[in-house]
């Protein structure tokens, strides 16, 4: 399979729920898709004015293409896109979560990318998780063995993507 082919077949679950934009130059990189997703929920009491409580949820999804990446050059993308995602972030009152995501998607990846992604860590919370918090996924599908690789928090992502591969 091909990396244009996996992605083809993995957006049609991103478009139910994210708006997505194809082929985005942002940065110093080009990505081949950038999706957004946001919700909102809130409980009132008769009218909407007698708001009882608000919560939002945001995700920023970056997909990436890398033939072999190398070290240096996952830093540089992952670094990029966790500014690019938090510079959409606006943490107020009614903000919960945000998601950053960053899907990789790779004709081979190298043990050292893999290591990298698997103890990625990133989390931050405003106003002491008041106005919400934000995490960073990352997952990485590696097309010459059918594997997908993630940190802690995207393993969410594994099924989705062990899916598309099977």
């Amino acid at each position: 399979m091909t990396k244009e082919l996996f992605l083809q077949k993995l957006m049609p679950s991103y478009e139910a729920f994210f708006d997505i934009q194809y082929d985005v130059a942002l940065g110093s990189s080009q990505f081949p898709a950038v999706a957004q997703f946001h919700s909102r929920s809130e409980k009132y009491v008769l009218v909407r004015a007698a708001k009882l409580w608000a919560t939002e949820m945001n995700e920023y999804a970056y997909f990436a293409f890398a033939d072999v990446p190398n070290t240096e050059g996952f830093i540089s993308l992952k670094k990029e896109v966790l500014q690019l995602g938090l510079a959409q972030i606006k943490p107020h009152s009614e903000h919960m979560y945000s998601y950053v995501t960053l899907i990789l998607i790779s004709d081979l990846l190298p043990d050292e990318i893999i290591q990298q992604i698997k103890k990625t860590n990133y989390h931050k919370t405003y106003l002491f998780s008041l106005h919400g918090w934000m995490y960073l996924r990352i997952a990485a599908v590696d097309l010459s063995n059918g594997k997908v690789y993630s940190n802690h928090r995207g393993k969410e992502l594994l099924p989705l993507l062990q899916n598309i591969l099977s």
